[in-house]
């Protein structure tokens, strides 16, 4: 057995990747530039407490072409760019992980070119691994579990998760485990709930038995519970045009619940920051899609402040977010201009001495405010 994979074997639980406690939060962010920004621009006192579950998002006609490596570079040079040495879980979205890359005269697949790279450039990151994962996929997590020695996170959707043969969830973790040549204590459990819609009623009496089952398989090197209630559009009357909405936040209080509740081991709070678990429409800057109406997304106790424009972007440009920003620093739940990068981006765009920028940059403030938000919020709850 080569020096890696004992390392694997048996030292991967001192990778302490989320500190123990409920002052700590997962973050599952996008690599679209708004969220990276927002990364980038996070205080040391937000990091002390966030590890963010960066998802690294393919382009949305990938083609059967292989990527070139320069492309794939770029992807990870945007993240170190942001997270710098703060570590990371790091996966995968609209991004196929076997599809092929150009690199000298050999076609590697895509995530194993992404984390040689993400090494390459220092990013202290944890593969993720899923329990549908096909063994080619396995096999290259399992790889670069055995070469940086920091185990694995498995991400489990907590909701439906269904053996075509019948197995138990307890032996389809433990089998997906043996293949990656990791053990519990060395794995990072991320529990998911995706996105928790207006109709969907999850109670702390129906969840905390499934939470106490996936805790009986072991000793797990942490446990996070992620979800959001933050759909992909804010159309058909979730938030009125002109309006100012306030959509519950559902991860948030499900997670209070689950506090006071006699759950075997609290899992550590995530969340989707003021993204949905999908990629929102993709549009260049300056690209306005037809029909679309700017918002920005406020975090604040209990509720996600939204203000949306009347208008659709096309006819009105950036400058309605201007006026978005305005009516936005004019709601009691506004922190005020010093408390992020994201919240002085919105004081000064309504004063007038900052740009209004796309929906990029306004979904950047949002993602800037959200993660300082939480981290505050379960700083009071300790």
């Amino acid at each position: 057995m080569n020096s890696a994979l004992q390392l694997t074997l048996n030292n991967p639980h001192q990778f302490e990747l989320v500190p123990a406690g409920t002052g700590n939060y997962v973050a599952a962010v996008q690599t679209k530039p708004g969220e990276l920004l927002a990364l980038g621009q996070a205080e040391t006192q937000t990091w002390q407490h966030l590890t963010p579950l960066i998802e690294v998002l393919g382009p949305k006609s990938p083609g059967s072409e292989p990527f070139t490596q320069k492309r794939v570079d770029g992807w990870l040079k945007k993240v170190a760019d942001s997270v710098g040495s703060h570590p990371v879980f790091l996966d995968l979205l609209r991004l196929a992980a076997n599809h092929p890359t150009a690199t000298n005269n050999e076609r590697p697949p895509v995530l194993s070119v992404i984390h040689a790279i993400a090494r390459q450039r220092g990013i202290s990151f944890v593969p993720v691994l899923r329990l549908d994962d096909v063994r080619a996929t396995v096999d290259q997590i399992a790889d670069t579990a055995a070469c940086d020695g920091r185990g694995v996170a498995l991400r489990i959707p907590l909701l439906g998760t269904v053996s075509a043969d019948g197995q138990t969830t307890d032996t389809l973790v433990k089998e997906a485990l043996d293949a990656v040549q990791v053990d519990i204590p060395g794995t990072d459990l991320l529990m998911d709930l995706r996105y928790i819609s207006e109709e969907t009623e999850i109670d702390v009496e129906y969840l905390a038995p499934m939470i106490d089952d996936l805790m009986a398989t072991g000793s797990w090197r942490s446990v996070v519970l992620l979800g959001t209630t933050m759909p992909r559009s804010l159309g058909g009357g979730i938030v009125q045009a002109g309006t100012v909405g306030r959509l519950p936040r559902k991860e948030w209080l499900l997670w209070c619940a689950l506090r006071r509740s006699q759950v075997a081991r609290l899992p550590t709070y995530g969340d989707y920051a003021v993204q949905h678990p999908e990629p929102p429409l993709d549009a260049a800057e300056g690209q306005v899609p037809l029909g679309i109406r700017g918002a920005i997304r406020y975090t604040h106790e209990t509720v996600t402040v939204i203000p949306r424009a009347k208008a659709p972007r096309h006819e009105e440009g950036r400058e309605q977010y201007r006026r978005l920003c305005r009516v936005l620093v004019e709601q009691p739940e506004f922190a005020g201009r010093d408390y992020t990068w994201g919240d002085r981006q919105i004081a000064e765009c309504a004063e007038g001495t900052g740009e209004p920028g796309w929906e990029d940059h306004w979904r950047g403030a949002g993602t800037s405010h959200h993660l300082r938000h939480v981290v505050d919020q379960l700083a009071g709850v300790r």
